[in-house]
């Protein structure tokens, strides 16, 4: 069996699924993976087995609303009031199960997509327990549509169910994302151009479903505080930051909010931050056709970052 399943009971009760590859001999350092919006922890089996190869342990969770975490009576993309907070505490708590486990081994994160958020996050708030971070897919939201989305999100959480699938908000924020790739049958083709990881995920039962409005509300109102300067002065300044994108992911708005994200962290003094941008690459990085360039561009990173330890 190469990875082992549990669920885990977080700081309000919620029982967590948990994902975690450890067949590896001699162990020389731990990575916790924070997956992206409407998927879950199954889609990183590769680059879990790659890094096992590597010698790293590899733990990845189903978020709240997302995968196996779900109960019966929830919704997908329900994340519940204060979601995002809670999301943040959920990855929190199994850095410290990972930490009590393997006390010597240096722990890395890898935060793709809506996890990058919680990733950028994360750090703000306790960039000092871990040995350093990698951003995919990530970019910084800060912007008129964002503010735009913001606003529509909150009258839709004030007046409608919020359980209900965004269905506006979900076209809005995502259906101009396949218009540079539209001669590409399925909407899902701004994530790869491996067009059977794109068929793959739309079959998916636990993958590509519309979040609900929460989730949205949730995430807006994330973005407002996650760029405010007194809050990214709490990152240690020596923290290592990895931030990996391709080049033509839309949600990195093809380069530039990505560049955004990077000069945010140059600008805050951080010593260690770096930037790689995938060419022709999209969204998913780790499910592309170069994702062999990816995996080891990742693995020299992290063998730079505990040769420097």
């Amino acid at each position: 069996m190469e990875h082992t399943t549990t669920y885990i009971s977080s700081h309000d009760g919620q029982k967590i699924f948990l994902r975690i590859w450890n067949q590896v001999e001699k162990p020389k350092g731990a990575v916790q993976i924070i997956h992206g919006m409407a998927e879950h922890s199954a889609r990183y089996e590769a680059f879990a087995l790659f890094l096992n190869k590597q010698g790293y342990i590899v733990y990845a969770d189903d978020h709240r609303g997302h995968g196996h975490s779900l109960t019966e009576e929830e919704v997908f993309g329900y994340i519940g009031e204060d979601g995002f907070q809670k999301i943040v505490k959920d990855e929190q708590l199994i850095s410290e199960l990972i930490k009590k486990k393997y006390p010597k081994l240096p722990l890395f994160v890898f935060a793709h997509s809506f996890g990058s958020f919680i990733g950028q996050e994360y750090i703000i708030q306790n960039s000092e327990k871990i040995d350093g971070m990698i951003l995919s897919g990530s970019a910084k939201q800060n912007g008129l549509d964002v503010k735009m989305g913001r606003i529509l999100a909150t009258f839709q959480n004030t007046v409608f169910d919020n359980k209900k699938e965004a269905k506006l908000i979900d076209q809005l924020s995502f259906g101009s994302f396949n218009k540079k790739f539209k001669k590409q049958q399925p909407t899902s083709s701004w994530l790869t151009r491996d067009a059977k990881v794109v068929e793959q995920y739309e079959k998916d039962e636990l993958s590509g479903f519309v979040s609900s409005i929460n989730f949205y509300y949730e995430l807006f109102h994330a973005f407002k505080s996650l760029y405010q300067t007194k809050r990214l002065e709490k990152i240690e300044k020596d923290l290592p930051l990895l931030i990996v994108s391709g080049d033509m992911d839309p949600v990195g708005k093809y380069g530039t909010a990505v560049q955004s994200l990077y000069e945010q962290y140059v600008q805050l003094d951080l010593e260690n931050v770096t930037l790689k941008l995938f060419k022709d690459a999209r969204h998913e990085l780790v499910n592309e056709l170069n994702n062999q360039e990816v995996f080891f561009y990742i693995n020299d990173w992290l063998q730079q970052q505990i040769e420097s330890k």
